[in-house]
């Protein structure tokens, strides 16, 4: 995908075209196939919501 042959440079490369990725357990990096077909799925960012705690909701 990236071209390079090493995990630090195809791992700096995605970091500099801003693919996400994640690393595997052997140090490579992995790319979804929904970030590269670019899928809606891909694009949305998880929806967090802020923390609060449960205390403060009982009566």
């Amino acid at each position: 995908m990236t071209g390079a042959k090493t995990r630090a440079r195809q791992i700096a490369n995605l970091r500099q075209n801003g693919i996400r990725h994640t690393i595997n357990a052997a140090g490579w990096p992995v790319v979804a196939r929904a970030v590269v077909e670019g899928t809606a799925a891909a694009a949305r960012e998880p929806e967090r919501k802020p923390w609060r705690s449960a205390a403060l909701d009982k009566p």
